[in-house]
């Protein structure tokens, strides 16, 4: 298979192959779902915390006697049922992990690039380095690209910090190195663009 490398200009300035046995990867929907599943899973912090009656602070006096007031009784006012109060069965903070073997993650990670490779998804450039920090500068690359207020994911061999500063207020621009990239950040988004150098780390890293 052979795909088109461009220029910042969208201008074709060379091919590169690859080989046909890198597209054929024999993996289930249910792997890919998986692997996708416990990427999403591991991303929560299970940071979420409440209070029960009994670690809320105040409300050790009774607030009014038992009888005699014609309201109803209670016996503190960090009840449940009082503004202010305990939470009955509140959320803890509680962490779960899906694990996935990194076997499985790899098959696939390559089987959802092959997909993408096959379908066109993915556009080559042989570069996408700026002079200056500047967001215009990404803005116009994008544009001469078609790219432009569309959702991408731009892979690069490497970044910036001048880079960082130009793309970080870009919408819809996700920029991410080779070695970051994972099977969500792939899924979903439907225009990818890489750098060459980029696409053959990727491609020697499947070995």
């Amino acid at each position: 298979m052979k795909l088109e490398v461009l220029d910042k200009e969208n201008k074709k300035v060379s091919e590169y192959e690859i080989d046909d046995s890198f597209l054929v990867v024999n993996v289930k929907d249910d792997m890919i779902h998986d692997v996708l599943l416990a990427y999403e899973q591991n991303q929560h912090t299970g940071s979420s915390n409440t209070l029960g009656r009994g670690q809320v602070r105040g409300g050790g006096k009774k607030p009014w006697k038992q009888k005699g007031t014609g309201q109803a009784r209670h016996g503190s006012i960090r009840s449940p049922i009082w503004k202010g109060g305990g939470v009955t069965f509140g959320p803890k903070p509680f962490k779960s992990r899906i694990l996935v073997n990194k076997a499985v993650k790899k098959q696939a990670f390559y089987a959802v690039l092959a997909g993408k490779l096959k379908d066109g998804e993915i556009k080559l450039v042989n570069d996408f380095a700026i002079t200056a920090p500047k967001t215009k500068e990404v803005i116009a690359n994008l544009k001469s690209l078609n790219l432009k207020d569309k959702k991408v994911l731009l892979v690069m061999d490497a970044v910036s910090p001048n880079f960082v500063k130009a793309s970080r207020n870009v919408e819809k621009l996700t920029v991410v190195k080779h070695d970051n990239i994972n099977i969500f950040e792939l899924i979903s988004h439907k225009n990818v663009l890489m750098t060459q150098k980029a696409l053959e780390e990727i491609i020697k890293r499947k070995g």
